[in-house]
């Protein structure tokens, strides 16, 4: 009996020395390895391949029409100039047709020698007869460009004066009135600066006078040349010869004007009309388009 106790006390004693040494675990609750988790899937813990990125583009091709690109583009080097064909956009080189205007640079607008204008004016007529005093006027002219190099121009005045020592009339009034109409062309001569003028129309004249012979009615064909100089862009001066076939108006006439620019589109005026049966001064402002 003792011997039979001893037997199983040694068996017991083995069994739990080889469950120990087998495993570890087991005892004092604790679980064996990968206990309560799924296996991980095919190929973890493998470094996946990765293809070499290239340290640089392949080379562009080129034929014998096509400028091979440089190797390295300095940012601040000069641009190579391209070749026929090259796709490749020189450095500093925009899409662009022109860079902006400067900030605060005001637009010069339309040429002062133009064609396209509407001019009113203020003039004084002093008759050089005896016995009429001067006129004070005022008038307007408009100027239509047609096809290149002709044009249109449409004027009219009018104005009151009053009469000298006349025999039976002391400082008798008069009215003065008059109307143009015609067509000329323009021309370039040496540059740009100086413009060659010819103008040819219709041209009606009247003056009534209280008490007084002096009255008439006169309707002339008139030509007048003339050039217009612009030295600066802001001034234009311009100096013409009026011919006509009136006989008791002026029938020869010089007239000078300076213009000078205010506003892009806007001009002011001044100058003088001479003829062979009065003298004028005016002023005038000008609007272009």
């Amino acid at each position: 009996m003792k011997r039979t106790l001893i037997y199983a006390l040694s068996v017991g004693v083995a069994f739990c020395q080889s469950a120990v040494g087998q495993t570890g675990y087991g005892v004092m609750g604790v679980p064996p390895p990968g206990y309560g988790t799924p296996p991980p899937p095919p190929g973890y813990g493998t470094t996946p391949s990765v293809p070499a990125y290239p340290n640089s583009l392949p080379p562009a091709s080129v034929s014998s029409n096509v400028t091979a690109p440089p190797a390295y583009a300095d940012p601040y080097a000069t641009a190579p100039p391209p070749g026929q064909m090259s796709s490749y956009t020189p450095q500093g080189v925009s899409n662009y047709s022109s860079p902006p205007a400067a900030y605060g640079t005001k637009p010069a607008g339309p040429n002062m020698v133009n064609f396209n204008n509407l001019e009113a004016y203020y003039r004084y007529v002093a008759p050089k007869a005896n016995n009429l005093s001067g006129a004070n006027t005022i008038g307007g002219a408009l100027t239509v460009a047609l096809f290149n190099p002709l044009y249109l121009k449409f004027g009219a005045s009018w104005g009151s004066g009053g009469g000298g020592s006349v025999t039976g009339a002391t400082k008798g009034n008069y009215d003065f009135a008059s109307i143009q109409a015609g067509v000329g062309f323009h021309t370039s001569l040496i540059n740009e600066k100086l413009t060659f003028v010819a103008e040819a129309g219709l041209s009606y004249a009247t003056l009534r006078a209280q008490d007084t012979t002096v009255s008439f009615s006169d309707g002339s064909i008139y030509v007048r040349p003339a050039l217009r100089f612009t030295p600066l862009n802001w001034l234009e001066l311009q100096a013409g010869v009026t011919v006509s076939s009136a006989d008791k108006y002026d029938s020869k006439m010089v007239d000078l004007t300076s213009y000078f620019r205010l506003l892009p589109m806007f001009d002011v005026g001044v100058g003088g009309d001479f003829g062979n049966t009065t003298r004028a001064f005016r002023t005038s402002l000008r609007l272009r388009w």
